[in-house]
């Protein structure tokens, strides 16, 4: 019981510690010790001096990056984070999605052929734009 009341009580301690960049991210089981500490060492060139909390399911390779420090509009932190999980061969999202957030690093898990795939899926489905408008996909172009 003790245990699962800490699991339960994480993102309350993460939140004491200020407002936090959170990201959701996925990795190959085989690397996730090694983006452990390597991505506290992008996350201090990033943002001196941050706190970063890291928790996740490992058997599965889903890991939430938390860094506290950096102002909530300053997404270096998020940018160094991020092209670190693509290079290490992860996914820039794991349980949460893409939305409006990660938007602009679609492409570092995306090639522009499917980037213009789901486009095309989207245009087709929604010729008016009326479903999640530039929520994933930016507007096309005119």
């Amino acid at each position: 019981a003790g245990l699962w009341r800490h699991r339960e009580a994480h993102t309350e301690a993460v939140n004491a510690l200020g407002v936090p960049h959170k990201l959701d991210v996925t990795l190959p089981v085989g690397g996730l010790a090694e983006f452990v500490d390597e991505v506290r060492t992008v996350v201090q060139a990033a943002a001196p001096g941050s706190t970063c909390v890291l928790f996740g399911h490992a058997a599965d390779g889903n890991l939430h990056v938390n860094v506290v420090g950096p102002a909530p509009e300053d997404d270096s932190v998020d940018d160094a984070v991020l092209r670190l999980v693509a290079e290490r061969g992860g996914s820039i999202s794991a349980e949460h999605g893409i939305g409006t957030a990660k938007r602009r690093w679609l492409a570092l898990n995306r090639s522009p052929v499917e980037l213009a795939t789901m486009r095309s899926i989207k245009d087709a489905l929604d010729p008016t734009g009326t479903l999640n408008p530039n929520v994933l996909l930016p507007p096309p172009p005119p």
